[in-house]
């Protein structure tokens, strides 16, 4: 059975789940002009061209939660700001996402269990622990060719990494 309609009086909250559905107005809204008036009014999606002068395609557009009316040939100025805004606006916010950690304390860890062996260069432990490798045991066992291969460092130095890890355990 397909899931009810959401009742305007809900206030956007779902009867089952009890949870608020995204509104839209934390997105760019389109405004178009009424055909008698031409009082401003919410438009159904922004048009093809108003995306392209504010510097987007339309597949970006979707992916952001734009609404595109493809019929509408109109191009109002106020809508091409609006998304300009709206795209800096979700880049600032990406950036505030995209902050750098710093290192735990499991990778500091592995970082000076694995630069404790003489083969293991500090950078190329650094490398290791961001492929996945945090134990000596790890290093002993792993596959030569794909840590080569995603670390960037060649097969016969990881082969004598792997022989001194090898060692130890």
């Amino acid at each position: 059975m397909p899931p009810r309609k959401p009742n305007k009086r809900t206030n956007g909250t779902s009867a089952e789940t009890g949870e608020m559905s995204m509104s839209f107005d934390i997105f760019a809204e389109p405004t178009v002009k009424s055909p008698g008036d031409e009082s401003p009014r919410k438009g159904r999606g922004f048009s093809r061209t108003e995306i392209e002068q504010a510097g987007l395609t339309i597949p970006e557009a979707r992916r952001m939660g734009l609404s595109i009316d493809i019929r509408r040939k109109t191009t109002h100025s106020e809508n091409v700001e609006a998304l300009k805004v709206y795209t800096k606006d979700l880049e600032k916010l990406a950036k505030a996402v995209k902050v750098e950690k710093a290192p735990s304390v499991d990778e500091e860890a592995a970082l000076t269990e694995l630069s404790s062996l003489r083969a293991v260069k500090k950078a190329e432990a650094e490398l290791l622990v961001k492929v996945g490798i945090l134990t000596l045991s790890d290093l002993a066992y792993c596959d030569i060719p794909k840590v080569a291969k995603r670390t960037g460092i060649d097969e016969e130095r990881i082969t004598a990494m792997v022989k001194a890890a090898l060692s130890k355990v």
